[in-house]
């Protein structure tokens, strides 16, 4: 017989500190449901260009449908800010003085002004399920040729992906029209390629929102209700 004991005794994997995010307090009244230009546009007058093409925007999620309320679809509407509402920046450590500058600015977005107070520093996570609400991709696209594409995006930042759902699809508005997203959720990640999905994200358009990764708590239950 050869029996050996699993070895528990390695080191807890620990995410690296050269990418994070930076997360503003705001003070504002209301804002626009499709605001990703104006807000880029906003960046784009207060940060260098090179700091603009490093750091990805979350951007400012407001409140969804709820308790009899639906949330207005038109990309025109507007929305309440709440006093717990953030924008939510992904930098590297070398921006960091330059994008925390931006604390007690206040930045014009469009009719509306947005002022952000004090920031703090909001580590990776190494959780194996990540979402990102809008990666970029093709009109014309099925789900399954947007999927297999993604496979292969991802093999080149060496993640072997085996599990991943499309979401809903969307339109982010830019000067020179639209680009056309879809939502995705990727699950069993490493620890490792975790962070660097996070770290790298995945595709173009990161000042705009998108192709930026976020934790989510796992894909089990979005599997069994699409089944």
């Amino acid at each position: 017989m050869f029996w050996r004991e699993n070895d528990d005794s390695r080191p807890e994997f620990e995410v690296p500190a050269e990418v994070y995010d930076l997360v503003f307090s705001l003070r504002g009244s209301r804002l626009h449901i499709d605001h990703a230009l104006a807000l880029a546009e906003a960046l784009q007058c207060r940060l260098k260009a090179e700091t603009c093409r490093r750091v990805g925007v979350h951007g400012v999620h407001m409140a969804g449908s709820c308790n009899g309320w639906n949330r207005p679809e038109q990309s025109d509407a507007e929305l309440p800010l709440s006093r717990r509402t953030r924008l939510v920046i992904r930098v590297h450590r070398d921006d960091h003085e330059e994008v925390a500058g931006l604390s007690r600015q206040t930045l014009q977005l469009g009719a509306r002004q947005l002022r952000l107070g004090d920031s703090s520093i909001r580590k990776l996570s190494s959780l194996g399920c990540l979402y990102a609400r809008a990666v970029c991709c093709d009109r014309e696209q099925s789900e399954s040729d947007f999927l297999a594409q993604v496979a292969t995006s991802l093999r080149r930042l060496g993640i072997d992906v085996s599990k991943m759902i499309c979401g809903r699809s969307g339109e982010i508005r830019k000067t020179d029209g639209s680009l056309f997203t879809r939502a995705l959720l990727v699950a069993d990640l490493s620890p490792e390629e975790s962070v660097t999905l996070q770290q790298r994200g995945l595709g173009d358009e990161h000042l705009l929102g998108c192709g930026l990764f976020v934790p989510h708590k796992g894909i089990d239950a979005v599997y069994s209700m699409q089944e």
